[in-house]
C-alpha cells in the first residue's frame, strides 16, 4: 500500500511539474531560513548553560538610574565578600578589569621582544568553581593564589612562546616578573566570559572605594535574590547614597541576551534580535506553507476525475487522505534536503552577518528536530487540501460537475490576503529601520569623529599631566599629527566619573553630573563647538586640578545642558561663575560652555557634562586623541607604536579611528537591519511565488473567457487587468490589514530610543505601491501572454 502511495506521488509530481517545482522551491526557502535561524536561537540560548550550577549563579550590579546614570555590572570584591555572612550565599568569585584598572601589569617582555597581555583579567583562586575550564599545564588555582604568577590560555601561549609546555617561564615587565603557571583551553564561544590570561590579583580588604571587579555570586537553591538584592543594597549604600544606589543580582543564564552595559566583557546578544528572526522564520514557513495549499487546492480540479475513479473502485477516504498526505510530506523532506543543502553554502556568509561560529550538527537532536518540523510542515501543510480533494463527489465529477466550492475560494483568497499583509509590514519595518540606523549615524554628537585617532588604555601617569611628558611630547612630534589631547573617558562607551553639583545660586542639583577629566586644549583637539568663554589653556595656570587645605580648586567647561540645569538660560552668564560640589570638597571655575556633547551609546547617551582640566578621580587609564592627517594614516599608525614601544614599554596598543569605534556602537542595530533586509526579502519572494502559481491556475481557467473577449475586440491591456484585479483587490484588504498593525509595533521598537525619527506615511504608501506593483506584474505575465494567444487556438473545439 505505501509502496502504491509513493509511486501515484511521483506520477503525480511528473504530471504536475510546475506545481511541484513551486512548491519545493518555495518550501526550501521557508525551511532554509527556520534551520539556520533555529541554529542561531539555540547558540543564543545556550551561553554558559555549561558553567558549574549555572542557575544558582548571578552576577552583581550596581543601579545607578536614579541618578541618571544606568546599571553598571562592576563592583568591589572585598565588599561583596562580606555577602558571604549571609546564608543564601554559598561562595563568591571575582574578576578583574586589569586593562582598565592597572592593578597588574599588562605589557610584558619575552627574550626582547614586547607583548601586551590580551583580555587579561585578575582571577580569584575558586575560578574552576563558577567557570568550566579545561587546564592543559599547571595548576590553575595554584597560578591565582600565588602572586606574580599568570595563567595563559591555548592560543596566547601559543603566540607568544609557540607551544603550551611553558609552566615556569618568565615574562619580564616594568615592576618585575610573571612566572606562568597554568595554560587552560581557549574559552568556548557560547559565554559571555571572554578572557586569554588570567593574573594573581591581591585584593585590600580595607579598600572599598574602588570597583573593578565582575562579582559572581552562587546562592542556595531556595535563595530569593530580589530580596537578598534589597538586603545588601541596604547594607552597601547608607547615607547619602541611601535609596539612590541599589543591588541587583543579575542571573548568569541571562546576561548574554540581557546585559547590555558598555563594561561588558564581550558585545552581547538581543532578545530582540533572537525573536525577530525567530518570528521572521516562522513567517516565511506559514507563507510557503499557504503557498503550497493554495496552490495544492487550485490544482484540486486536476485531480478530481481520479478522485472519482478512485472512489467508484472502492477507495475509502482515509485512504485518499492518506495518499494526498503521503505526496505532501515527500514534497516538504525534498525540500528539506534541499534547505540543508543551501544551509551548508549559507552558512559561512550567515555566521559573518550573526557574528557567531555556527555549525550544524545532523547526527544529533537538532537534526531529528529538522526531519520532525519539516514532516509536520508537510503533514500541517497537506491536511486541508486532503480533505479537500478526498470530500469530491464520485457522482458529481464523473458527471464533469467540477464547480469550485466556496470554501475552497474563501481559504485562497484569506492565505493570499495574509501573505500580502506580512509583506506590506516587512517592508515598512525595513525602511523605517534603515531610517532610525541613518538618523543615529547622522546625529550631532558634539565632537568630531573625522581625522581622530583614539590610542586607548593608557597609564595615567604617562601622559596624564601637567606638563607634557616625554611620550605626549614624541606622539605631537609625529609628521601628520595636528593636535594631542588626554581625557579619561572613552568617548563611545560612557562616563567614568560622576559629582553632585551645587550650582552657583546655592541650588543643588537634583541628581549626578557626569565629569570628563582631561587634559588642555580639550575643545579643539575633540573639535568641540565654543558657545561662550574658552577652551582650557597652559596660559591660565589655575585650570590644572590642585588641592589645596583639603579643597580642589579646576577649571571647568560645561556643556549647554548644564549650563540651563544650573539657571542660566544665556549661557555666557554662567563663566567666570563656581560650581561646587561639597561632598567631595571640589570647586569648578567655568571657563567655557560647549554645545551639548553625547557619550556613550545612540540609545543611553549622555550630554549634560562636565569637562574638568587635570582632575583624574580614581580613573587609572586615559585615552590621548591625535588629531591627524588621514593620507598619512598607516605611517602615523606604526610611528605611534614605535613611540608607545619606545618611551613607555607600551606593546600592541589599541588605536583605532574614533570614526570606526563610534560606528561599532551601532553594529548590533545594524545587524537587526541587515537580517530583516533578507528575511523581507524572502518573504516578498514567496508572496511572489504563491501569487504566480495561483495567477498560472487562474489564468488557465479563464483562458477561454479572455479568448471570448479577444474576439469581441478586447485589447490585451484591458484583459491582463481583468484578470489582475481579483489579486488587486485582495492587495488591497491586506493593506487595510496591515497598516494598524504595523505602526503599533515599529512604534513600540522606536521607543527604545532617546532619539528617534518619527514614523513617515509615504513609507507605508511606498510599501503598499510597491506590492501591489509586484502582484501586478506577476498576475500580468501570465495574463499578458494568455491574452496574445490567438483565439482560434482556445476555441476550436467549441
Amino acid at each position: 500500500m505505501f509502496k502504491n502511495y509513493i509511486m501515484t506521488a511521483m506520477r503525480s509530481f511528473k504530471q504536475q511539474k510546475q506545481h511541484f517545482i513551486l512548491n519545493v522551491m518555495g518550501l526550501s526557502v521557508g525551511l532554509a531560513a527556520a534551520i539556520l535561524v533555529a541554529l542561531f536561537a539555540q547558540n543564543e540560548l545556550s551561553y554558559d548553560s555549561q558553567q558549574p550550577h549555572a542557575e544558582q549563579v548571578y552576577r552583581v550590579g550596581q543601579d545607578f538610574s536614579k541618578l541618571g546614570l544606568s546599571v553598571i555590572p562592576i563592583f568591589n570584591y572585598s565588599q561583596a565578600v562580606q555577602a558571604t555572612d549571609y546564608t543564601q550565599v554559598e561562595e563568591v568569585f571575582g574578576l578583574t578589569m586589569v586593562s582598565m584598572t592597572r592593578e597588574a601589569m599588562v605589557d610584558v617582555q619575552y627574550r626582547d621582544q614586547g607583548y601586551k597581555l590580551n583580555e587579561l583579567y585578575g582571577a580569584t583562586p575558586n575560578i574552576e568553581n563558577f567557570i568550566t575550564m579545561e587546564t592543559l599545564a599547571g595548576d590553575l588555582k595554584n597560578a591565582m593564589s600565588t602572586p606574580d604568577s599568570l595563567a595563559l590560555s591555548e592560543s596566547e601561549a601559543v603566540r607568544i612562546f609557540g607551544s603550551v609546555n611553558v609552566i615556569g617561564t618568565t615574562l619580564q615587565h616594568e615592576q618585575g616578573q610573571y612566572t606562568v603557571r597554568a595554560v587552560f583551553a581557549d574559552l568556548p564561544s557560547n559565554t559571555h566570559f571572554a578572557f586569554k590570561n588570567l593574573v594573581y590579583v591581591k585584593h585590600d580588604p580595607s579598600n572599598l572605594m574602588v570597583n573593578s571587579s565582575y562579582v559572581y555570586m552562587r546562592l542556595t537553591p531556595q535563595a530569593d535574590p530580589i530580596a537578598l538584592a534589597d538586603t545588601l543594597s541596604k547594607q552597601y549604600f547608607n547615607g547619602q547614597m541611601a535609596g539612590k544606589i541599589a543591588i541587583e543580582l543579575h542571573p548568569l543564564l541571562d546576561l548574554h541576551l540581557t546585559a547590555k552595559s558598555p563594561f561588558e566583557m564581550k558585545a552581547g546578544g538581543a532578545k530582540q534580535v533572537v525573536m525577530i528572526c525567530a518570528g521572521l522564520s516562522v513567517l516565511l514557513i506559514l507563507i510557503a506553507g499557504f503557498n503550497f495549499i493554495n496552490m495544492t487546492v487550485a490544482q484540486s480540479t486536476k485531480r478530481a476525475k481520479e478522485v472519482g475513479v478512485r472512489k467508484a473502485l472502492g477507495a475509502s477516504k482515509v485512504q485518499l487522505v492518506t495518499q494526498f498526505l503521503a505526496e505532501s510530506v515527500l514534497v516538504s523532506l525534498l525540500s528539506m534536503i534541499i534547505a540543508c543543502v543551501c544551509v551548508e553554502f549559507i552558512l559561512p556568509s550567515f555566521n559573518l552577518l550573526v557574528d557567531r561560529e555556527l555549525v550544524v550538527n545532523y547526527a544529533s537532536v537538532f537534526g531529528l528536530s529538522i526531519v520532525a518540523v519539516a514532516m509536520s510542515v508537510g503533514i500541517l501543510a497537506g491536511l486541508y487540501p486532503a480533505l479537500f480533494i478526498s470530500s469530491f463527489s464520485a457522482k458529481r465529477v464523473l458527471s464533469g460537475d467540477l464547480q469550485r466550492g466556496s470554501t475552497a475560494i474563501w481559504v485562497r483568497k484569506s492565505l493570499l490576503t495574509l501573505q500580502a499583509s506580512l509583506a506590506i509590514g516587512l517592508i515598512i519595518a525595513s525602511v523605517t529601520l534603515l531610517k532610525q540606523l541613518a538618523h543615529l549615524q547622522s546625529l550631532p554628537l558634539g565632537y568630531q569623529t573625522q581625522q581622530r585617532l583614539v590610542i586607548s588604555e593608557l597609564p595615567v601617569q604617562t601622559v596624564f599631566t601637567q606638563q607634557p611628558s616625554a611620550l605626549m611630547n614624541r606622539l605631537r612630534a609625529i609628521e601628520g599629527v595636528d593636535q594631542a589631547t588626554v581625557i579619561d573617558t572613552r568617548l563611545t562607551v560612557s562616563i567614568n566619573n560622576t559629582l553632585q553639583p551645587v550650582w552657583p545660586n546655592g541650588e543643588s542639583s537634583n541628581g549626578i553630573t557626569p565629569v570628563i577629566g582631561s587634559g588642555f586644549d580639550v575643545v579643539k583637539g575633540l573639535g568641540l563647538t565654543l558657545m561662550a568663554g574658552r577652551d582650557f589653556s597652559r596660559e591660565y595656570a589655575s585650570d590644572w586640578a590642585t588641592r589645596t587645605n583639603g579643597v580642589t580648586t579646576v577649571g571647568t567647561i560645561i556643556t549647554e545642558t548644564v549650563a540651563r540645569q544650573a539657571g542660566y538660560s544665556n549661557v555666557a552668564d554662567i563663566i567666570g561663575k563656581t560650581i561646587k560640589d561639597p561632598g567631595r570638597n571640589v570647586d569648578m571655575r567655568v571657563v567655557g560652555v560647549v554645545q551639548d556633547v553625547k557619550v556613550g551609546n545612540a540609545q543611553d547617551a549622555n550630554s549634560n557634562i562636565m569637562f574638568l582640566c587635570g582632575f583624574n578621580y580614581l580613573a587609572p587609564v586615559s585615552e590621548v586623541i591625535l588629531t591627524v592627517d588621514l593620507q598619512n594614516l598607516p605611517m602615523i599608525k606604526q610611528q605611534v607604536n614605535t613611540a608607545l614601544a619606545e618611551v613607555a614599554n607600551i606593546y600592541e596598543p589599541k588605536v583605532n579611528l574614533l570614526a570606526e569605534n563610534y560606528k561599532a556602537v551601532l553594529t548590533g542595530d545594524e545587524r537587526v537591519s541587515r537580517v530583516v533586509l533578507i528575511f523581507t526579502g524572502l518573504a516578498i519572494f514567496l508572496t511572489c511565488l504563491g501569487t504566480f502559481g495561483l495567477a498560472s491556475f487562474a489564468t488557465i481557467r479563464r483562458q477561454k473567457e479572455v479568448a471570448v473577449r479577444k474576439v469581441l475586440g478586447a485589447s490585451r491591456i484591458s484583459i491582463v487587468n481583468i484578470l489582475a484585479k481579483e489579486f488587486l483587490v485582495l492587495v488591497g484588504i491586506s493593506i487595510v490589514l496591515a497598516y494598524p498593525v504595523t505602526y503599533l509595533l515599529v512604534g513600540d521598537w522606536l521607543a527604545n530610543f532617546n532619539d528617534r525619527i518619527e514614523q513617515a506615511f509615504w513609507v507605508y504608501g511606498v510599501a503598499a505601491v510597491f506590492v501591489a506593483g509586484i502582484t501586478w506584474v506577476t498576475v500580468a505575465t501570465l495574463a499578458f501572454k494568455a491574452a496574445s494567444t490567438r483565439p482560434s487556438l482556445i476555441l476550436r473545439y467549441e
